[in-house]
C-alpha cells in the first residue's frame, strides 16, 4: 500500500527501507513548517511498526484501523497540556515532565497487542527542561520493543543531547502545483484549490485544511476588505482602531494574528508580482482585481516596502516587541504608501 503522504518520498523511501531490513531507529525527529504532514507520518510509521499485513502499513489490518481510529493501547500521543500535574509550571503551553514521567511509565511496559509501543510526542520543541533532561535516559536506553517519535517546527529548541539520539527527518513545502492537483482530486473547485494550496503555502494538510474550513475563508475576506478599505480611504483613526483590535486579538491568541500577518504578506507579493509583470503567480485569485489595481497605483519601491513592513511587524512580534506599538507602526506605515 502507498504511504498516503505527498511530497515526502525521501523520508517514506527511507522509512520503507528500514521496516523491510528491520533496522528502524528506536526515535526519530520529524521536523518541518506547520501543517506540512508531520504528525501524518509519526501516524503512519506508528501503523508500519506494528503492522501485521505484508506491505506496511497495509491500513487494513486490526492494528493499522485500531492506530487510524485513536484506538491502540500501545500508541500514545503527547501533546502540550498533557501535563498530568494541574499544578505544574508551563502546564497547558507545554509539553510538562508529568507527560514524560508517564511515557517512562509506560515504556517500561511490554506492548499490550502489537509489536511495539509507540510514543509520538507532538510540539517536542515545547517541551520544559525537565522533561527533556527526563525524556534523555529513555532516548538513551530504549527498551527493544519501544519507539519514541518526537515530532516539532523547530528542533532548534530542543537540547542538542535530545537531538542527536534521534534519526531525524526534515519536511519541507511542497510545489502549490502538486498540492492544488492533489485537492482537485479530492473534489475541491479548481479555483478554491488553487487558493488554498498558494496560501497553505506547499503544506498540504494546511491546505486540506484551509479550503474546507468556511470560517476561515471569511475570515480572510473580512481581513483583507478591511485592509483594502483602509489603504484606499487613508483613514488613519480607521486604521488605529484596527491596529488595537489586532493587538487585543494579539494578546488571546498569538498564532491567528500571526496568521493574518502571513496573508497580508502574500496579498502585498502578490501585489508586487503583477507589478514586475508575472501575474500568473499571484496566490489571491480571487482578488486578482484588486491586486492589479493596487499595481497600477503603486510603484516597485512602495510595494517591496509594503512587504517589508508586513514581515518586519511579524519578527518583532515573534520577538515579544511591544504589540500595539509594532501594529500602530505597521498600518499607519502601509497607509504612507498612498
Amino acid at each position: 500500500m502507498p504511504w498516503p503522504v505527498v511530497g515526502h518520498e525521501r523520508a517514506v523511501d527511507l522509512l520503507r527501507r528500514s521496516l523491510a531490513s528491520g533496522r528502524t531507529a528506536q526515535a526519530y525527529l520529524i521536523v518541518g513548517p506547520p501543517g506540512v504532514g508531520k504528525a501524518t507520518l509519526a501516524m503512519l510509521l506508528a501503523r508500519a511498526v506494528n503492522c501485521e499485513g505484508a506491505d506496511r502499513p497495509c491500513g487494513r489490518c486490526p492494528q493499522c484501523l485500531r492506530v487510524e481510529r485513536g484506538v491502540h493501547p500501545d500508541v500514545l500521543v503527547i501533546r502540550r497540556g498533557m501535563s498530568f500535574d494541574e499544578d505544574e509550571e508551563g502546564a497547558g503551553t507545554r509539553v510538562g515532565i508529568g507527560a514524560i514521567r508517564q511515557l517512562i511509565r509506560d515504556a517500561s511496559l511490554l506492548p499490550m497487542a502489537g509489536r511495539h509501543r509507540v510514543f509520538i510526542i507532538l510540539d517536542a520543541e515545547t517541551m520544559t527542561v525537565e522533561a527533556a533532561n527526563a525524556l534523555l535516559k529513555t532516548l538513551e536506553e530504549p527498551p527493544p520493543h519501544v519507539l519514541v517519535i518526537l515530532v516539532a517546527a523547530d528542533d532548534s529548541a530542543l537540547p542538542e543531547t535530545v537531538r542527536s539520539r534521534c534519526l531525524r527527518l526534515e519536511l519541507r513545502p511542497v510545489g502549490t502545483a502538486r498540492v492544488a492537483a492533489l485537492l482537485r482530486e479530492r473534489g475541491l473547485d479548481p479555483e478554491l484549490a488553487r487558493l488554498a494550496a498558494g496560501v497553505g503555502r506547499g503544506r498540504v494538510g494546511r491546505s486540506l485544511t484551509l479550503a474546507q474550513d468556511g470560517e476561515w475563508l471569511r475570515w480572510r475576506q473580512e481581513l483583507l476588505d478591511r485592509q483594502a478599505g483602509l489603504v484606499v480611504s487613508g483613514d488613519t483613526a480607521g486604521a488605529l482602531r484596527w491596529s488595537q483590535e489586532l493587538a487585543e486579538a494579539f494578546g488571546r491568541d498569538r498564532d491567528l494574528v500571526f496568521e493574518a500577518l502571513d496573508v497580508l504578506a502574500e496579498w502585498w507579493r502578490d501585489v508586487l508580482l503583477v507589478k514586475v509583470g508575472v501575474p500568473e503567480l499571484i496566490t489571491n485569485r480571487d482578488r486578482e482585481a484588486e491586486i492589479r489595481r493596487a499595481a497600477a497605483g503603486l510603484g516597485v519601491e512602495q510595494v517591496t516596502e509594503a512587504v517589508r513592513q508586513v514581515r518586519r511587524a511579524r519578527r518583532l512580534l515573534e520577538q515579544n516587541v511591544h504589540p500595539r506599538l509594532t501594529l500602530d507602526n505597521l498600518v499607519l506605515g502601509l497607509l504612507t504608501l498612498r
